[in-house]
């Protein structure tokens, strides 16, 4: 269903601008200057390249070339065969590495010198000990960001998402030009403090990745793993407060995957025919003369209204996988299993395989047009798994197409097999274009090449992945039904309410923690949210909390089901991810828009004077939506509610939106889980009901 009023809002609406948050706007048409889409010269004479001998490749619109580069994967630890308590070492340095064939060296933020980090490969109920050393220091000192924080200003008063999104360009401080742009201010300033968070993994909150948390240069933190969980893909990355989105943009992300015996009993395809693929978009600089100078560029739209600037979170025209511009791999004419992760600060993904054998033409061509579709192969991808292990049985995505948040994972099938001697690509469908423009988002990520020859392949897809997954569901008496059947008959309630950009001329979406009110709250009292309930009532709700450092107000006791609901009303959508346990999803309702936003929702006030009407069936939650998970895409008009158990670690965690210049700014907070006998003598728990 559609949740816009309008699918195609005007550039420069604030629709259009919130969808520019996670990349998904409609593409601009843009003027196809002469010379401006062909390959441009490195300002390093001595290119080389990453991974071999540069392949032929094919052409692109944005100055480089797709598909020349070899696929690579990050060196394996595992972890696991270490002996007794003995820790793993991982240190944050720096390192040189190539982007892409056809530009020069760059430095680049790591850990272990790898982008992505090694992948570290661990057993279910071994635990695993890491010492995360900050090594990002040179005899100078700590080091600072290897990229410069670029705001694009408003071209008169309208922000310029054209000049944001095309490559190139740099900061005013290391040349001039036309596309040379203002620092985003302090930016110079940041230095390398480090600490690191294990996503998506069970563990005490002194080991979860605190963001303030940080370990400055030459120190160390230890962190323990117990790994209680069943086979799943996590990732690890950098989380120090309010620099997250620069730290995980210079590199600092990797692989985690747990193993049990589940897996090893499926036989799944593993070896070269299991692969790690993280996804995430780029920008480059460029120098005065328009060459590429192998750096990236964090280049931002920047944002004006009523005199209080911003900035849209970042994107960018490339797409790297495993830390290289569209690379290319050849494959057997075998099942792979593919582990996805949108490693992306913003850009929300559409992944598709398309079949692009016979070509596909120079003309840029929009991801919503039919000859785009046309090339689509429906049936590809076969989803196995989410955030929090495997599903029930494969499911394949709707249509062939599987939407990814930022930091959202998926454990998927694809048979080689069945196109042998194809050539494929992996395309990133959200608002994006083949053959892109500068001022367009390139669909390509990377390419395929089917090996002809017809091989042996013993693997089945199994009909059943793990027979321990069963769908939560809370019924209408309050009881809630989970694994086994069992009955769990008192949970805990929290109510989050994400708020558009502009209330009152704040130039960032916030996200508001609510309670529930008791009596009669007058029509025009600010910040209160009310919403119609079936039996006729109103549920009346106002922030307790809206800024990271808030007191605390979501404790629960080890142990405790809670219920989340994630009320959004309008503006951009969000990757929302909650640290320290699994959820499963159980309804999505749906309010419409006006303008992006629910209509009732008054901008000026931050309330709902009259009482959102009970909300109607939202999107279905089909059986990927349904898995394990830990984070998800909320859409405008959304009331997701989402079932956890907060059980097996203790501590303090936090729920954010993965967008991170939105986790970065107003879109993170705390909670705390306590054992049940503490949690009595600290005052303020309660929630529940029966």
């Amino acid at each position: 269903m559609s949740t816009t009023e309008n699918d195609t809002p005007p550039v420069g609406s604030q629709q259009y601008e919130n969808l520019a948050h996670t990349g998904s706007a409609p593409p601009i048409d843009v003027i196809d200057v002469p010379g401006r889409g062909e390959e441009r010269r490195s300002s390093e004479r001595d290119r080389g390249e990453p991974h071999g001998a540069a392949l032929p490749g094919v052409d692109s619109g944005l100055g480089l070339r797709k598909f020349v580069d070899r696929l690579t994967q990050p060196p394996i630890i595992r972890a696991w065969r270490r002996f007794g308590e003995q820790p793993i070492r991982i240190r944050a340095e720096e390192a040189v590495v190539r982007l892409h064939a056809g530009l020069p060296r760059t430095r680049v933020w790591t850990y272990e010198g790898c982008m992505p980090a090694p992948t570290i490969e661990v057993r279910s109920g071994r635990e695993v000990r890491i010492d995360w050393e900050n090594g990002l220091a040179d005899r100078r000192g700590p080091l600072h960001l290897p990229f410069d924080v670029v705001r694009v200003p408003p071209n008169a008063g309208v922000t310029d998402f054209v000049r944001a999104l095309q490559p190139g360009g740099r900061s005013n401080a290391r040349g001039g030009g036309d596309d040379a742009y203002p620092p985003l201010a302090n930016t110079q300033d940041i230095t390398a403090a480090t600490v690191v968070h294990m996503h998506g993994a069970l563990t005490d909150g002194h080991n979860d990745g605190w963001a303030h948390n940080v370990a400055l240069p030459g120190n160390v933190t230890r962190c323990a793993y117990p790994n209680a969980q069943s086979a799943r893909t996590l990732w690890y990355h950098d989380h120090a407060m309010a620099v997250t989105r620069f730290n995980v943009h210079a590199g600092l992300a990797g692989f985690y995957l747990i193993r049990d015996e589940v897996e090893d009993a499926l036989d799944l395809p593993r070896g070269d025919e299991e692969l790690v693929l993280a996804v995430a978009d780029r920008n480059l600089e460029t120098d005065e003369k328009g060459r590429f100078t192998g750096r990236i560029l964090y280049k931002q739209a920047g944002t004006v209204q009523n005199g209080i600037e911003g900035e849209i979170p970042v994107t960018g025209p490339f797409t790297m996988v495993n830390g290289t511009i569209w690379p290319t791999k050849n494959v057997d004419a075998r099942w792979h299993r593919l582990r996805l992760l949108n490693a992306s600060n913003s850009r929300v993904m559409r992944f598709a395989l398309h079949d692009t054998t016979d070509g596909h033409g120079q003309a840029p061509l929009p991801s919503n047009d039919p000859a785009f579709t046309a090339t689509r192969i429906a049936d590809a991808l076969v989803v196995i798994g989410t955030d929090g292990g495997f599903l029930g049985k494969p499911s394949p995505p709707a249509d062939g197409v599987l939407e990814m948040g930022p930091g959202e994972r998926a454990d998927v099938l694809v048979d080689f097999g069945a196109l042998r001697g194809r050539t494929v690509e992996l395309r990133n469908e959200n608002n994006t274009v083949l053959n892109a423009r500068p001022g367009q988002s390139e669909a390509s990520a990377m390419q395929f090449v089917v090996d002809r020859r017809q091989v042996r392949d013993p693997f089945r897809l199994p009909r059943v992945l793990d027979a321990r997954y069963a769908r939560w569901t809370h019924r209408s008496d309050g009881v809630l039904e989970v694994d086994g059947g069992r009955l769990v008959d008192h949970h805990e309630h929290a109510w989050i309410g994400v708020v558009p950009p502009r209330v009152r001329g704040a130039a960032h979406p916030e996200m508001w923690e609510l309670q529930e009110v008791e009596g009669d709250v007058p029509a025009d009292t600010p910040d209160v949210i009310r919403i119609a309930t079936q039996d006729g009532g109103v549920t009346t709700l106002r922030p307790v909390a809206k800024l990271f450092d808030d007191t605390v107000t979501l404790r629960f006791g080890e142990g405790d089901w809670a219920v989340w609901n994630i009320v959004h009303l309008g503006g951009p959508e969000h990757p929302m991810h909650i640290h320290m346990t699994d959820f499963q999803m159980l309804t999505r309702r749906q309010w419409p828009l006006t303008n992006g936003n629910v209509p009732r929702f008054d901008m000026t006030l931050g309330a709902t004077p009259t009482p959102l009407p009970v909300p109607s069936a939202g999107r279905p939650i089909d059986a990927i939506t349904a898995g394990r998970k830990d984070t998800w895409v909320v859409k405008p008009g959304e009331w997701v509610s989402i079932l956890g158990e907060l059980a097996g670690a203790t501590g303090s965690f936090m729920y954010h939106c993965h967008i991170l210049d939105h986790e970065d700014h107003t879109m993170m907070r705390p909670f705390v889980v306590l054992p049940k006998p503490l949690l009595a003598f600290h005052a303020g728990h309660g929630g529940g009901h029966h």
